[in-house]
């Protein structure tokens, strides 16, 4: 599934397999505050929940953005946690 659109303004997307099926990620307004070395030093998998996570803890991303982006942007976690919520768990098992 392809990361939405709104994300790709600030990530950098690597060539770099961490897995099987994940590249590496950096953040864009890492990069640009502490420099191309140490700002590659950061970075995560391609993953929808991971890259929002790591937005919500960066100062460099808070300090380049606005308010309802920011909003907009951690609200793409929230939808994707409702949806998780409604398929029902697994039976409990016998014992």
């Amino acid at each position: 599934m392809p990361l939405p659109s709104i994300l790709n303004k600030y990530i950098v997307r690597s060539e770099i397999k961490l897995n099987k099926s994940n590249f590496k990620i950096f953040c864009k307004p890492c990069i640009e505050e502490l420099g191309e070395d140490e700002g590659k030093k950061i970075f995560f998998p391609n993953k929808k929940d991971r890259i929002i996570v790591h937005l919500k803890k960066c100062p460099h991303f808070v300090a380049t953005t606005t308010a309802e982006e920011r909003t907009e942007i951690f609200e793409l976690l929230e939808d994707n946690n409702s949806l998780t919520s409604t398929i029902p768990s697994k039976r409990l098992g016998k014992y």
